[in-house]
């Protein structure tokens, strides 16, 4: 669930919003005139979040280049019939 703390919370007692960040690992949505302007959140845990993001994207990339390699070599015409696929595999059992 969403933390949402008003912009004088942030101005009043920024060590109680420090330590809600810490304590949850949590992003805290800091609000002005009933609109969210602004993120908090704890450096490591967000560290932890951008690392898990770049994992991500990485391996979402490597997929994506697989595909796009199956498909340059499909409209090259590189491509080997089911049937004969099939047949290697029985011969190397």
């Amino acid at each position: 669930m969403a933390i949402v703390k008003p912009s004088s919370d942030l101005q009043r007692n920024i060590s109680s919003i420090y330590e809600l960040c810490r304590e949850t690992k949590e992003p805290v949505y800091i609000t002005r005139n009933g609109e969210i302007n602004l993120v908090v959140m704890d450096a490591e845990a967000f560290d932890d979040r951008m690392s898990l993001e770049r994992r991500i994207l990485a391996r979402e990339m490597s997929t994506y280049q697989g595909i796009m390699r199956g498909y340059e070599d499909a409209q090259a015409g590189r491509l080997t019939p089911l049937d004969e696929v099939r047949k290697e595999a029985r011969d190397d059992r």
